[in-house]
């Protein structure tokens, strides 16, 4: 399988390589890469079938480059020290996230994914939003969660409590951080202290929403005639 990396900091070069060299002997990289310029020149010539890509580079984003690419039939694994651009990297159908420092599990993982690919394609242009994934980071571990299996969020101080139907995941960013961030895909805040999946709400009660678990979500006065006017199929 041939490679590329493309990672501006030396030393996540060398210890990505090192890592692939022990996890994926099979591996051929066809080139090591430090930004958007020489990365765009670099894939528009070769063809290769995965990209190992960082986000923050000396020139611009992966977003950036992957922008500038013609459609190519490889897959992508994005390296970063940032969670925040979770959601964005699989617009772009990315087989996986690793955070930085990658752990040896989880790119063995990434790498088994890789394999079982037939025809991988990476475009410019975001997948539905029902595919979309979330990175949460908690103090043991990293959770990739389907977004559309989020229930709700809750505050608890400056803390954030995810809800699935599953499991409960708190992570330590405020709510309105992801507030900002789920808006697009259907959350809504209907109190001080919740944030909710409109696709997972059933019934609208007086000073509650009845989600499709069955457990219930509090809503303020003021936003329950928010809720009233915008959801017609709640009444």
């Amino acid at each position: 399988m041939n490679v590329v990396i493309v990672e501006d900091e030396k030393n996540a070069q060398e210890a990505l390589k090192r890592m692939l060299q022990l996890t994926a002997p099979h591996f051929q990289i066809q080139a090591v890469l430090s930004n958007v310029k020489s990365a765009v020149k670099f894939l528009n010539n070769n063809e290769i079938d995965l990209l190992f890509l960082d986000i923050q580079l000396e020139d611009g984003t992966g977003f950036d480059l992957l922008n500038q690419l013609e459609s190519q039939q490889f897959g992508l694994i994005f390296t970063t020290a940032y969670d925040a651009y979770a959601i964005k990297a699989f617009k772009f159908s990315a087989i996986d996230y690793l955070l930085k420092p990658i752990d040896p599990d989880e790119l063995k993982g990434a790498i088994e994914r890789a394999n079982k690919r037939e025809s991988p394609t990476i475009t410019p242009v975001a997948t539905q939003k029902d595919d979309q994934k979330i990175v949460l980071k908690t103090t043991d571990n990293r959770y990739l969660i389907a977004i559309k299996d989020i229930l709700h969020l809750e505050a608890d101080g400056s803390y954030t409590v995810f809800y699935t139907k599953e499991q409960k995941i708190m992570v330590s960013k405020n709510l309105k951080y992801y507030e900002e961030l789920l808006q697009e895909y259907g959350f809504v805040r209907c109190h001080q202290s919740h944030l909710v999946a409109r696709s997972h709400i059933k019934i609208l009660k007086t000073s509650s929403l009845l989600l499709s678990n069955g457990s219930e979500v509090p809503i303020s006065h003021r936003k329950r005639k928010l809720f009233k006017d915008s959801i017609h199929d709640l009444n």
